[in-house]
């Protein structure tokens, strides 16, 4: 955990995450990015894919950034135990309650994090050195994704300025931005099927049976990195979604990209059988790390979702 805080702090610093806004002219160049990111590290992408969503809203909401070296987190998962709630007082607004699956809850500096005003969402910029911020023990039973520190955040009275809060009540969903941002993660579920195409190329098996799981897990790599470009155009030609196909073209996107990466996992197995999986640490931390991270594609409720 200590060696991917240090990363992300890193590349951080370096500029090494500053990647083309959504739909300001070079999306595909985001997802490429992303995709490159996570085929390398799926732990570090998946912090630095909620750090660039977060610049990007707050972008697109017209708001500045804590700092240019402020590591964020977007924190708007919402859990059937319970809801995060705010109150508005006089010049600021109070967040009361725990907010679950909170992604780099030990070492972001700062949360873009929704929180439920009766019926409203809304959704706040919070500093995590705030008073009343507390991290909870994590409940993480798999080492996959175990470094990207995912825990319950508690909020006990935390006063957040009215300047703090970005968009108004329900802009977070409503906005243009949202499903342009939800190919993000597809975007890095590809890389890390990419990862296993290229752990299989630096395998020695050249059988038939081998080969043939290696060109469809090219073709599958090919079509996944097609879809994503296709999709990044799709949205530079359409920022604003006059169109409103945004929606269904992120879940449609997910939908493709996440059945791209259980074909690849499940030929890799077929092609390389438990070796790599059982003794090489960075194959084995990718696979288990991308078999939990295409769960953030919510299958037969998005599907359902699709038709107009």
């Amino acid at each position: 955990m200590q060696d991917l805080e240090v990363a992300a702090h890193a590349a951080l610093r370096s500029g090494a995450w500053e990647l083309p806004r959504p739909g300001a002219g070079a999306t595909p160049e985001r997802h490429r990015a992303l995709a490159a990111l996570a085929r390398q590290d799926l732990s570090l992408a998946r912090i630095a894919e909620a750090h660039t969503d977060a610049r990007a809203i707050l972008a697109e909401a017209g708001c500045e950034p804590r700092s240019g070296h402020a590591l964020y987190g977007v924190w708007a998962a919402e859990a059937p135990q319970g809801r995060l709630t705010a109150r508005r007082c006089d010049g600021y607004w109070r967040l009361e309650g725990v907010k679950q699956y909170c992604s780099g809850a030990t070492f972001v500096n700062a949360a873009l994090v929704t929180a439920h005003a009766g019926d409203d969402l809304w959704l706040f910029d919070v500093e995590l050195a705030a008073t009343g911020v507390e991290v909870q023990p994590s409940t993480w039973a798999t080492p996959a994704l175990e470094d990207t520190a995912t825990s319950p955040v508690a909020f006990q009275a935390v006063e957040v300025a009215d300047d703090c809060r970005i968009g108004g009540a329900g802009w977070y969903l409503q906005r243009p931005g949202f499903w342009h941002g939800a190919v993000g993660p597809a975007a890095c579920w590809a890389g890390g099927a990419l990862s296993l195409l290229d752990a299989l190329r630096r395998t020695q098996r050249r059988d038939p049976h081998a080969l043939a799981h290696w060109g469809a897990l090219e073709a599958a790599g090919w079509g996944m990195t097609a879809l994503l470009d296709q999709a990044g155009r799709e949205i530079d030609a359409d920022p604003l979604d006059h169109g409103a196909f945004a929606r269904r073209r992120a879940l449609m996107l997910r939908h493709l990209i996440e059945r791209g990466c259980t074909e690849a996992l499940d030929r890799f197995g077929r092609a390389t059988g438990p070796a790599l999986l059982a003794f090489d640490a960075e194959v084995a931390r990718q696979y288990a790390a991308l078999v939990l991270y295409v769960r953030q594609c919510h299958a037969e409720r998005d599907l359902a979702a699709i038709p107009p």
